[in-house]
C-alpha cells in the first residue's frame, strides 16, 4: 500500500481526464480498503479490481484471474471492499480461469450480489490467454441472464475490438453497455478518434 514514487505518480488525474479510475490487484479486503481510499484521495472517479490478469506474475500470488476460481471468496473480496467505499467499485473477470470450466455467469452473478457497481467481461478464458478469438457470445449470454434476473448492473465486454465499427458491432450483438479496449489501442491509438 505503501506503493512507490511510479505507482504513486500514476494515481494522479490529468487536467484534460473528465473521468479518472484506478486499477487494483489484491486478494485482501484491507489492502483493498487501503488502495480505495488512496485512490479516493487522489480524485479519482471509480476504483477497478482486475481479476482477469492471466500473468503468472499474478495468479503465482492468486491475483487476477487466479481468483476466478473460488467464486465466493471473489464476492467476500468485492462485498468488503466495497462496503463503505467512498468510490464506485468495477471488476474485470475472464470468462474463466481454465477453457473447461466456463463460470463467468456465477461470477458475475456473486459480483453483482457482493456490491460491484459494473462488470467487464474479457471474453477469453486465462488459460487461453490471447491464443483465441474472444467469445462474444458467451459475453451476450451472460449478458441475458443478468437481465433476465432483473439486475441494471453495466456490464462491459471486452476482446478483440480493434475498430470503431468493431466496438458498435459487439456492442449491439452482445448487449452489452460499453466495450473497453485494451490491446487494440497499444497498436492503434488513434483508435479513440475514429
Amino acid at each position: 500500500i505503501a506503493g512507490d514514487r511510479i505507482e504513486k505518480a500514476r494515481m494522479r488525474r490529468a487536467d484534460n481526464e473528465p473521468l479518472f479510475a484506478v486499477q487494483i490487484a489484491t486478494n485482501d479486503v484491507d489492502e483493498g480498503r487501503a488502495a480505495v481510499a488512496m485512490a479516493a484521495d487522489s480524485g479519482a472517479d471509480w476504483v477497478d479490481l482486475n481479476c482477469g490478469c492471466p500473468i503468472h506474475e499474478a495468479t503465482r500470488r492468486n491475483l487476477g484471474s487466479a481468483l476466478l476460481r473460488k467464486p465466493d471468496q471473489l464476492a467476500s473480496l468485492v462485498g468488503g471492499i466495497a462496503a463503505d467505499s467512498p468510490l464506485p467499485l468495477s471488476v474485470k473477470v475472464r470468462i474463466a480461469a481454465e477453457g473447461r470450466s466456463v463460470n463467468v455467469g456465477e461470477v458475475v452473478e456473486k459480483l453483482i450480489g457482493a456490491g460491484a457497481a459494473a462488470v467487464t467481461i474479457h471474453g477469453r478464458t486465462a488459460e487461453a490467454r490471447y491464443s483465441k478469438s474472444a467469445d462474444w457470445q458467451i459475453i451476450g449470454q451472460c449478458v441475458d441472464e443478468t437481465r433476465a434476473a432483473g439486475s441494471t448492473v453495466p456490464i462491459v465486454g471486452n476482446g478483440d475490438i480493434l475498430t470503431h465499427y468493431e466496438a458498435r458491432m459487439r456492442m449491439a450483438a452482445s448487449g452489452v453497455n460499453a466495450v473497453m479496449v485494451g490491446r487494440g489501442a497499444l497498436t492503434k491509438p488513434w483508435l479513440f478518434d475514429e
